[in-house]
């Protein structure tokens, strides 16, 4: 059973081991989408390895090879790297390294507009491709899954006590990889993908090194990967995308701890209303329980106040 500070802590090794080597990691959102759109033949090899197509994809055309803005709230409304394979199959990756608040929708949210944007004016519905999401995370998202591939389509779900059936294999499919879930727990780690979680996530300067000798793709991707990050402006953009979305991070965490210091607040609230009442009913008077809680008379009055109102 993996635990989500296993998946964080592979993701924080492969994140260390590049900061210490001045490079930009290629679960970046930049040097992902740039990686990528410039070597459409690993883009074909990892789109292959995901979806696991009856017949592998023999070409992918590249709709969008802009480089994403340099914010991460702008990013949210742009998708990363968008595809049409040779069988009409239009495929979005989507690399997320950062919160992955209401990641569902916003998969949903994107199938839907690349499936809508692809029926020109006139055609059958009959004609409109199968839409692939992708979504690769740096560590983990499911929480209730150990595998950290998992693919959702549309199926059947009443009546409850029939098989569910999937509704028509030509709906859009959306794909979750888990990276930092699969390199947690080697037992369950995809081999098909094996060569590219050790590419995205290494553990080692030797595994890093060793996965370009073996194969020739990730010696270019390698070689790649060291030529942008020596791109000063590149660096710089990535860097301002890590930072604000290390500023949104803090924002959560501090707005959740502020949540839980009112619960507390209002818990303890609650607490000396209920005792003063039980006192009240045992024929104490105001001043007394007042004194005896250490709070004014008048903060008495509105608690109890407070109370016969609720």
């Amino acid at each position: 059973m993996y635990s989500f500070s296993q998946a964080r802590h592979a993701a924080q090794i492969a994140r260390k081991f590049f900061d210490s080597r001045n490079l930009i990691r290629p679960t970046g959102d930049l040097l992902f989408k740039k990686l990528m759109t410039e070597s459409p033949d690993a883009l074909l090899d990892l789109i292959n390895r995901i979806v696991k197509p009856s017949t592998k994809f023999k070409k992918a055309i590249i709709q969008n090879s802009e480089l994403l803005p340099a914010t991460d709230i702008e990013k949210l409304s742009r998708l990363d790297v968008l595809v049409e394979c040779d069988d009409g199959s239009k495929v979005d990756v989507e690399m997320q390294c950062g919160p992955s608040e209401a990641l569902e929708q916003r998969a949903m949210f994107y199938a839907a507009r690349v499936y809508s944007s692809s029926l020109p004016k006139g055609d059958a519905y009959g004609s409109l491709p199968h839409v692939i999401v992708i979504f690769l995370l740096e560590d983990a998202y499911f929480p209730l899954y150990d595998g950290g591939h998992h693919e959702f389509q549309m199926c059947r779900t009443w009546p409850p006590d029939e098989p569910q059936v999937l509704l028509n294999n030509k709906l859009p499919s959306l794909h979750f990889v888990e990276l930092g879930k699969l390199r947690s727990s080697l037992a369950e780690e995809d081999p098909i993908l094996k060569k590219w979680l050790s590419f995205m996530l290494p553990t080692s300067k030797e595994e890093w090194e060793s996965i370009a000798r073996e194969d020739d793709m990730f010696s270019e991707l390698k070689k790649k990967v060291e030529e942008f990050s020596a791109d000063p402006d590149l660096s710089m953009q990535q860097r301002a995308l890590d930072e604000g979305r290390m500023g949104r991070q803090i924002e959560l965490g501090a707005a959740y701890q502020r949540g839980k210091e009112e619960g507390r607040e209002e818990g303890r609230a609650v607490e000396r209303r209920e005792t003063a009442r039980r006192l009240l009913a045992k024929g104490m008077n105001k001043t007394e329980i007042a004194e005896l809680q250490s709070i004014s008379l008048e903060e008495l009055e509105r608690l109890l106040q407070t109370e016969s109102l609720s």
